[in-house]
């Protein structure tokens, strides 16, 4: 048999099991209801979202006997109602027996399908009223199956200890439900509390004429005074709970922050991220690719000003971000979400969804594969150069940790999508000077993101359409301005640093050097490997640079 018709058969027997068990949830039901109350409920729950005019068509009655058991059945809270006049619907109430594996998708307001799961097996299928696309995995027609969560919903759930403190004996699947604020604009509702469930999206305005209010303002640093009215157990993920939504191995906790009385505070409903500095300070010695333990203090600092840059001096879209005061000689970082505006959601999604690649896979994959699917998902020409343009930068400042999880697509609209604000942006290379210059290589040839040229950023830029000219054009502005600009950057941690004293520790027990001078040396080394490797002759910047005055 082969595996086509066996996968057939599967979903066959799936389908036909679904409609045994809906049948039997009406069938129990419907005791003790009259004739008629039965016949309403079960065309309820055949269609799960009618009105009383469907009603009256498929079953034949008279349209004040079904007005009256519709009423009846409001009042026995088993179905409820939505609307009122024209715009009235009725849905079925479920209770916890009827479904206990059963979860309802949407996305931005809208039923999009079914998951159900259970012993090691999980299946979607897309509600007959779904128009709009795809999610990506996962095809109409058909009841997709898997023995593992699909990466489109599994790359929601936050990874490693986190993933583990939301579990405790659930299933992946549920952790869907708890998920509030996980990125984009989609909700999981147990079908039992389907009656619950009231989208708010009607008045969305669109993303693009309301990014600057969404985005702030901030320059670096942007130290906050503020309170952060969250206990130490929080902070420090000692506990058994975790408390962000986001995704990603770093310590998160979802806030909103009170400019009025300058509190940050926990919230189900947050505008804001924290990452909080973690006290226990191993947690930031991480073995890199070569087993090799490193140390990543003022790692907030390090985003803050990585981040910064990028927004002021280099135009990009960038959420506006802070820096608090720790308890000890560190910091917190604050930022905002940039797919959130008056309790409304914005749909974006990540390239590790967009190429249906787990997690634990988000290293595992090449440039060029992703910069194939972002032409492919980004829809305007003006995206796709921003798109290879922070491909760039993040090699630049050596992005070691640009993976598939953090660069993403944000939707604006009619299927069309840009590049999503900037978001965990840090430079690995501040720590260590040998580190890759971005978090994935190239497939063919076989190439670690090391050491790259102008031709590996070619190539790149040619899948997006982009020619060698118009790709040069930007890299020089954006390579004069990181040469130009970055210092001043430098000289403002150092004013910062007499102030707030910024220690890096060769080791675990020794004193070293200030944070800004880890900054400014991987500032130099970028420079010097720019002209050693060919950039700055091939964007025309040798005569102006190349016998710039750097010293290690």
């Amino acid at each position: 048999m082969s595996l086509n018709v066996a996968n057939s058969r599967y979903n066959i027997k799936n389908y036909l099991i679904s409609i045994v068990l809906s049948l039997s949830v009406a069938k129990r039901n419907s005791m003790n209801l009259s004739n008629a109350q039965k016949t309403v409920l079960e065309v309820i729950v055949k269609k799960e979202t009618t009105t009383t005019s469907e009603i009256v068509e498929i079953t034949g009655l008279e349209k004040r006997t079904v007005q009256r058991v519709l009423k009846k059945l409001v009042e026995l809270k088993r179905i409820d109602v939505n609307g009122v006049g024209r715009s009235r619907s009725y849905q079925r109430i479920y209770t916890q027996g009827d479904a206990t594996s059963k979860i309802i998708v949407f996305s931005s307001g809208k039923k999009v399908g079914e998951l159900w799961f259970g012993e090691g097996s999980y299946s979607f299928k897309y509600d007959d009223t779904y128009t709009l696309e795809e999610f990506e995995g996962l095809s109409k027609g058909v009841i997709s199956t898997s023995s593992t969560l699909f990466p489109y919903f599994e790359n929601l759930i936050p990874e490693y200890t986190r993933r583990d403190r939301l579990l405790q004996d659930k299933d992946i699947a549920d952790v869907l439900i708890l998920l509030n604020n996980s990125h984009g604009a989609l909700d999981f509702i147990p079908r039992e509390n389907l009656f619950k469930y009231k989208p708010r999206y009607g008045k969305r305005e669109n993303w693009l004429t309301v990014k600057n209010k969404i985005l702030g303002t901030n320059d670096f640093p942007n130290l906050i005074d503020v309170k952060v009215d969250i206990s130490d157990d929080i902070l420090e993920a000692t506990g058994n709970t975790e408390h962000s939504d986001l995704s990603g191995y770093q310590t998160k906790v979802d806030v909103n922050f009170d400019k009025d009385s300058m509190v940050v505070y926990e919230s189900k409903e947050a505008k804001y991220l924290l990452k909080p500095m973690n006290k226990a300070k191993s947690s930031y010695f991480n073995a890199d690719e070569n087993g090799k333990k490193r140390y990543y203090p003022y790692i907030a600092i390090n985003e803050h000003l990585f981040m910064t840059f990028a927004k002021n001096e280099l135009g990009f879209d960038v959420p506006y971000t802070a820096i608090i005061k720790a308890k000890d000689t560190d910091y917190h970082y604050l930022t905002k979400r940039f797919d959130r505006l008056n309790g409304l959601k914005y749909a974006h999604v990540d390239f590790a969804q967009v190429m249906n690649i787990s997690s634990e896979n988000k290293y595992k994959s090449y440039s060029e594969d992703l910069f194939l699917h972002i032409n492919q998902k980004l829809s305007t020409p003006q995206s796709k150069m921003d798109a290879i343009k922070f491909y760039y930068y993040s090699y630049l400042i050596k992005h070691a940790d640009l993976h598939l999880k953090n660069i993403g697509a944000l939707e604006i609209g009619n299927k069309k999508y840009i590049l999503t604000p900037l978001y965990d942006l840090i430079s690995v290379g501040v720590y260590n000077g040998d580190s890759l210059d971005l978090g994935l290589g190239m497939k063919t040839p076989l190439k670690k993101a090391k050491n790259w040229k102008m031709e590996d950023f070619h190539k790149l830029a040619n899948f997006l359409g982009i020619s060698t000219l118009a790709f040069n054009k930007e890299a020089r502005v954006l390579t004069k301005t990181f040469i130009n600009e970055f210092p001043k950057y430098i000289s403002k941690l150092k004013v910062f640093e007499k102030k707030q004293p910024l220690l890096v520790q060769k080791t675990r027990e020794t004193s070293g050097v200030q944070f800004s001078q880890r900054i400014e040396n991987m500032y130099i080394e970028r420079v010097i490997s720019l002209k050693k490797l060919g950039f700055l002759k091939e964007l025309k910047l040798e005569k102006e640079y190349g016998l710039l005055n750097v010293q290690k």
